[in-house]
């Protein structure tokens, strides 16, 4: 926006702002305006105070774009006119707090609007951006907590209302020549915006009209916008549509063309897949007769293992016992409890195991018996006999148990032995 000149429109006057000179100036119309800017064919045009309503809300922390959509629900809320009838935008401030981003809204009517673009077109330039004359009030008062700005308008003298870079409040006034006026239309507009006291600064055009000791703006708001280029733009209802109409299309053309797309993909998808069927069909048919074969191939090794498989238990069962007999002596010696001694044990291959000894108690061997009996190794434990004696004066008894040794196979069979004799 720099590099166009901004011209400050009202029904009395314009001011404009040279783009090479940095300079603001006054005109009567906008075609003397335009004359002495070099008459350019693109302007930004910034809508007097006059013109313009000014609204402060808080919105959800969002982008701009998405504030907007939410605020078009809210409009005629806001401003006392139909929402087609409204021509609108915000600016989103830093003040942030748990309701939300401090917005302000500036509206203006879409006929005054639509009138202006038209005015200005009939003199032979197109108006690039339409943008509220009073924002650029708020980036020269940014800095301080709460200032009422002083400045010349097209309408006649501003006062600006600021609080922390935000636009609260603007008034316009006719005649303004003293020190006194200053002072009262200050006090105005510090009770209309609702604030409890505020700064003045006034535009260093002005300084003849107040006392020495008073702040002074060294820049124009409008060469304040021409430097902070404003992402605003008081666009009109029916152009605001007439883009979302063209996005609407674009978007239904990118469906239609990505349609055909999917069409296309698919339709070439179906052929490779069904080549790939084919293929796939003739490997599986020659897997199956391979398959075949080896099944074959497979169940005359598995029964000819099968009887190899029977021949091996019968030597190994012969060669290496299910368990060691070591184990077995480990397990009979572990269940000993205190007070049993044992005097003597036999264990053979391929017979029981026989435990002799000596206990204080018949418990204690009975203990010993059940011991034994819940050992995986062992099975059919019995007490073959218990005899109470005496060593001196000491009772003791006597016994000896027999237990079946899992797994303990005899290397050849009995009955075979006793053919053989």
């Amino acid at each position: 926006m720099s590099h166009l000149p901004i011209i400050e429109w009202s029904p009395e006057s314009c001011l404009y702002l040279d783009p090479s000179t940095h300079r603001v100036h006054s005109a009567t119309t906008p075609v003397e305006a335009l004359s002495a800017l070099g008459r350019p064919k693109k302007v930004v045009l910034a809508l007097g105070r006059r013109q313009i309503f000014v609204k402060t809300l808080r919105l959800p922390d969002v982008s701009t774009e998405e504030a907007k959509n939410l605020l078009r629900f809210r409009i005629e809320e806001l401003f006392p006119l139909p929402a087609h009838e409204i021509a609108y935008d915000l600016v989103f401030t830093d003040d942030k707090n748990s309701e939300g981003r401090l917005a302000v809204v500036f509206a203006a009517k879409s006929e005054t609007v639509r009138q202006t673009t038209a005015l200005f077109a009939h003199a032979g330039a197109k108006v690039e951006q339409v943008i509220p004359a009073s924002l650029g009030a708020s980036f020269i008062a940014e800095i301080e907590p709460t200032t009422v700005l002083v400045a010349s308008s097209s309408d006649g003298t501003s006062f600006d209302v600021i609080d922390h870079g935000a636009l609260l409040y603007s008034r316009v006034a006719n005649h303004v020549t003293t020190q006194a006026e200053i002072d009262s239309e200050v006090a105005r507009a510090i009770a209309s915006a609702d604030v409890d006291q505020a700064r003045t600064v006034v535009h260093t055009a002005l300084r003849e009209l107040v006392s020495s000791n008073t702040p002074l703006a060294d820049q124009h708001p409008l060469e304040v916008l021409s430097q902070r280029h404003p992402n605003i733009n008081l666009r009109l209802p029916e152009d605001i549509a007439k883009e979302l109409n063209k996005a609407v299309m674009g978007r239904r053309q990118l469906a239609v063309l990505l349609l055909c797309a999917l069409f296309c993909v698919a339709a070439l998808a179906w052929w490779d897949r069904d080549d790939a069927e084919r293929k796939v069909a003739k490997e599986r048919a020659e897997t199956t007769r391979v398959v075949n074969r080896l099944k074959d191939k497979h169940s005359l090794i598995t029964s000819q293992l099968a009887k190899y498989e029977t021949e091996s238990t019968m030597v190994r069962d012969g060669l290496e016992p299910r368990q060691s007999l070591s184990d077995v002596v480990t397990v009979a010696v572990n269940s000993v409890p205190e007070g049993l001694w044992l005097t003597g044990m036999t264990l053979e291959r391929g017979k029981d195991i026989t435990l002799r000894g000596t206990a204080k108690s018949n418990a204690l061997v009975a203990g010993m018996v059940d011991a034994l009996s819940a050992s995986s190794r062992l099975r059919d434990v019995e007490l073959v006999f218990s005899n109470n004696n005496a060593i001196g004066e000491i009772p003791v008894v006597q016994f000896s148990i027999k237990a079946h040794v899992v797994g303990n196979m005899p290397l050849i069979d009995p009955k075979k032995e006793r053919k053989r004799k």
